[in-house]
């Protein structure tokens, strides 16, 4: 049988003064105090009668206040199974939220959900309750564990944090007298927080008077060392910049290749629509609107945005995505329009460096062309040491040349070179003779020269 839940009664809402309402919170303040101090009192008194049974007993305080039960609070399991019916009302107030619908608050919200969405909540199957539970346990998950993007949740985080333990460590040496210190700093260089120190009132001045070392030094000195070994601030975000960028490459490039099927495509940023969308119809789909979509190291520099994006990537809230034919169509379309308009301007190639300027030569015209100087001497020069005791002359040229027809050509031949110069350098004779059977040339050349002529004959 399946119980229907009554819905609440209504009752007139009463509008105090401001009298009244300052009136009724200082009563209120009162009481608090008033019952603050009693449990004090109970707590001191229950901690004086386990030291008085411990000792008269020859027992430890820790025995005592586990035969007294006094931990059985810690023992105890908390509730943490949701529930469909308030998973059921966080999804719709998600979505009433998304709408940015302007809805009741506070307790009103529990009502207009029981009027407008009960029948809707008690036709739902059993499948669809423990699909509702497992995404508000993701949720929960995620808040509780999730990393914080802006410096004001990380601070929030922190304050209410450190609150709470504080406030349980006081209370803890109220029933079990110990004593507690713990030091709290930032560990990187976008958090603006301050150190915080934390002491119960046994030791409060036990570093600075026993241990001669003030608090706030050893809270920068840790902060320091907290932030990559006193190296400096600035170079430790840019290293943490640089490797959160690598990694988000890398797993851009890692589902690109998985999509693509090709293990060497990689991201282009610049030529993104051609060498992407183009060439593999695909799209990135779900990039923040917050950064820019361009190169990393352009984009962003902010540690925040770079972890979200990492996150997103690794959760496939950003992923790549198989265009259809008519989504191509349409964001080559309105790709035209934007190139018309001018608001984005097509990347050319770079004009070479030399343009407009006259080239010094053209392999096309042989004019232009430097001409191989050619050296031409004969292969085999005979000289003869006969013409060494030739007497001067003051011109002399003889040449002499007997040849022979021949109509074989022997494939041995004989060469014979004689070269003589005189000491004076005033005369040279060369005599060339090449002999084969059936062929027989001759030739001699006497040349003279006298240092007392102008000319050379």
């Amino acid at each position: 049988m399946r119980r229907v839940q009554r819905l609440p009664q209504t009752q007139p809402k009463v509008h105090l003064s401001k009298e009244a309402r300052a009136l009724l919170t200082t009563q209120r303040r009162q009481k608090s105090r008033v019952f603050r101090a009693a449990l004090d009192d109970a707590w001191f008194r229950i901690d004086e009668s386990v030291k008085t049974i411990a000792s008269s007993h020859h027992k430890s305080i820790r025995r005592v206040q586990n035969d007294l039960y006094m931990g059985h609070a810690a023992l105890r399991y908390k509730r943490t199974k949701s529930s469909p019916w308030n998973t059921f009302c966080w999804k719709k107030h998600q979505q009433a939220r998304d709408e940015n619908s302007q809805e009741s608050s506070g307790k009103a919200v529990l009502q207009d959900l029981l009027h407008n969405y009960g029948d809707e909540y008690r036709e739902l199957s059993q499948d669809k309750k423990d699909h509702l539970v497992q995404e508000y346990d993701k949720n929960r998950e995620h808040k509780t564990k999730g990393v914080r993007t802006s410096s004001k949740l990380k601070i929030n985080d922190v304050t209410q944090t450190l609150k709470a333990i504080e406030n349980e460590l006081t209370k803890l040496r109220c029933r079990t007298g110990v004593e507690t210190i713990f030091y709290t700093m930032r560990g990187s260089t976008d958090l603006a927080l301050r150190g915080i120190i934390f002491a119960t009132e046994g030791v409060d001045d036990f570093m600075e008077s026993t241990m001669n070392i003030d608090n706030q030094d050893l809270v920068s000195k840790m902060e320091g060392y907290a932030i990559q070994g006193m190296r400096g601030a600035a170079k430790n975000h840019q290293d943490r910049c640089s490797k959160l960028r690598s990694a988000i490459r890398h797993i851009i490039n890692q589902k690109l290749q998985a999509i693509t099927g090709n293990p060497k495509a990689t991201m282009q940023w610049v030529d993104y629509w051609h060498n992407i969308v183009q060439c593999y119809n695909i799209i990135c789909e779900g990039w923040p609107s917050t950064v820019p979509f361009k190169n990393l190291s352009e984009a962003s520099s902010t540690l925040p945005e770079l972890k979200m994006l990492l996150d997103k990537w690794q959760s496939g809230s950003i992923e790549w995505r198989h265009l259809e034919e008519a989504e191509y169509e349409q964001l080559l379309q309105e790709r035209l329009e934007k190139i018309e308009s001018g608001e984005i301007i097509e990347r050319t190639r770079r004009q070479r460096s030399d343009k407009g300027k006259k080239c010094a030569r053209t392999l096309d015209d042989p004019s232009t062309h430097h001409r191989k100087k050619v050296y031409k001497s004969a292969a085999i020069i005979n000289s003869d040491e006969e013409h060494d005791s030739t007497p001067r002359t003051p011109s002399l040229d003889t040449s002499t040349s007997t040849s022979a027809p021949s109509q074989d050509i022997a494939e041995t031949s004989e060469s014979t070179s004689t070269s003589t110069s005189s000491a004076s350098g005033t005369a040279s004779t060369s005599t060339s003779t090449l002999s084969a059977s059936g062929a027989a040339l001759t030739s001699t050349s006497t040349f003279g020269y006298d240092p007392g002529f102008p000319n050379i004959v």
